[in-house]
């Protein structure tokens, strides 16, 4: 009842903005409280640079679906290790969400295809990459209308959006900013979690081994999705800070049972079931917590950081 009553509250004020989602300080207070299911699609186009790409495009997504179609279009495409990238999407394709219901329909998994080998043909750069299959089936269902129509164009440069402006590097072959990023996420980590950190440290496993999927995946197998959906409500917003933000969190939420781990073993089960946690599954208390128990976290000096990493390893 709680949480219908803010749900409520909140759904007023989003109504009385009247599709003005200028940024402001109070859209970006407004957006760490959760944007409602019914806005969330406008809101992301309007936030990230999605709606200003479709709007100057119009028309190109079609254009790439058609191509699409024609599977000679792809039979001299391959990933590095030699394999067809067409193969390795439709492989992927029941792989995606497979409990939900949604992904059982032919028309969704239609849908996700056409959004997967449209981008492969749009950024030839990047292609397909494992990991995307679950941000586009998650857009897909972050973006569907209440009668159950989907809206793959905008999940297109939604995707587009988020890859080129917020994830540049993190899917490329030889995913620069994500390395980067993990280590990142280290140095964070030996500041302000300075005794878990070197409990971590000890059994000698690097931390890329349990956070790359957070980072390549934004927490999509990682969190419930109600909780998922509130945390990229925030990235569209404030962009890739929140990723460190949330990771950080993940470690704070969790110090008590780190402590008790006495082995690398114990270590990856924690990993793997850290999904089922109960604080992750109630998204307004979590999001708020997410900003209340992580510290300052600024842009600037999180950039200085990845300068640093970047220093390091080139």
């Amino acid at each position: 009842e709680k949480h219908s009553k803010k749900q409520l509250k909140a759904s007023k004020k989003w109504a009385a903005l009247n599709g003005n989602y200028t940024r402001s300080e109070s859209l970006k207070k407004l957006i760490r409280k959760g944007i409602p299911r019914q806005y969330r699609c406008e809101v992301w186009m309007s936030i990230s640079s999605a709606k200003y790409l479709m709007e100057n495009n119009v028309g190109r997504y079609n254009i790439l679906v058609t191509k699409c179609a024609d599977e000679e279009t792809y039979s001299n495409i391959r990933d590095t290790s030699g394999e067809k990238q067409l193969d390795i999407i439709r492989r992927d394709l029941p792989r995606t969400f497979p409990e939900n219901p949604s992904f059982k329909q032919p028309v969704m998994l239609n849908n996700l295809q056409d959004v997967l080998l449209a981008f492969a043909l749009y950024k030839p750069e990047i292609g397909y990459c494992q990991g995307l299959n679950f941000i586009v089936g998650t857009l897909l269902l972050a973006t569907q209308k209440d009668d159950g129509e989907l809206r793959p164009e905008e999940c297109f440069w939604l995707l587009v959006s988020l890859i080129d402006d917020i994830l540049p590097d993190y899917y490329s072959d030889r995913m620069t900013s994500l390395n980067k990023d993990c280590l990142v996420l280290d140095t964070l980590l030996k500041k302000r979690l300075p005794k878990i950190h070197t409990q971590l440290s000890a059994f000698d496993l690097p931390l890329q081994m349990f956070v790359t999927k957070w980072f390549v995946c934004l927490f999509v197998d990682s969190l419930p999705m109600q909780t998922v959906l509130r945390v990229w409500d925030v990235i569209f917003n404030e962009g890739v800070k929140v990723i460190f933000r949330v990771s950080v969190y993940q470690f704070v939420v969790h110090k008590y049972e780190l402590k008790q781990i006495s082995d690398a073993s114990g270590l990856a089960l924690f990993f793997r079931e850290m999904f089922w946690d109960n604080a992750a599954w109630d998204s307004y208390a979590y999001m708020k917590n997410v900003f209340k128990k992580t510290g300052k976290m600024a842009r600037k000096s999180l950039e200085e950081k990845r300068c640093h990493q970047h220093n390091i390893m080139y």
